[in-house]
């Protein structure tokens, strides 16, 4: 596995998520708490309900933002966290990439991502297991034959982690 950078898209936009968040409610709680709702111009039917709106908004949204930059956040720490687990205390095996699918629960621009097959077969029983990279945006069928790690939880085999990088591999022609 390469050392890959840690931020990461998810990363980056959840920390501008709660940032902004934070920013905004931070807003609201300051209007609220130094700005004078009778120093108003303009026809308002009640300058105290209207300002009290206005807090209300930018607190509010800004919590939203805050919490759903703070949950990407978590999630995609708590994620690479397992795949670290697994590189460092799984078992790891080499299987060869048989095929290519594309994911048909997620659509992007009205095409869907590619995510590839790999297959191991177990050399002493010749049971094959098979394990799905993540989901990638451009096309994979250049990456059939190539061999990938494949990191397996000891426990639970239903956990493991394709240590797959598709702009790695040459193209065969």
């Amino acid at each position: 596995m390469k050392n890959k950078p840690f931020i990461n898209a998810k990363i980056l936009v959840g920390g501008i998520f709660a940032f902004v968040g934070a920013l905004f409610a931070v807003i609201g709680i300051l209007l609220y708490l130094f700005a004078d709702p009778t120093n108003t111009t303009g026809s308002f039917d009640d300058p105290v309900k209207n300002h009290m709106m206005l807090c209300g908004m930018f607190t509010f949204m800004g919590l939203i933002f805050f919490f759903f930059g703070i949950v990407m956040l978590i999630n995609e720490i708590r994620m690479m966290n397992k795949k670290k687990s697994l590189v460092e205390t799984g078992r790891k095996i080499y299987a060869v990439i048989t095929g290519v699918a594309e994911d048909t629960s997620i659509t992007i621009n009205g095409r869907h991502p590619y995510y590839a097959i790999a297959q191991y077969e177990d050399p002493y029983s010749g049971e094959k297991e098979f394990y799905n990279t993540r989901s990638y945006d451009t096309d994979l069928t250049h990456t059939i034959g190539a061999t990938v790690s494949v990191y397996i939880n000891q426990s639970n085999p239903g956990l493991y982690y394709v240590d797959f990088d598709p702009e790695s591999i040459a193209v065969k022609y």
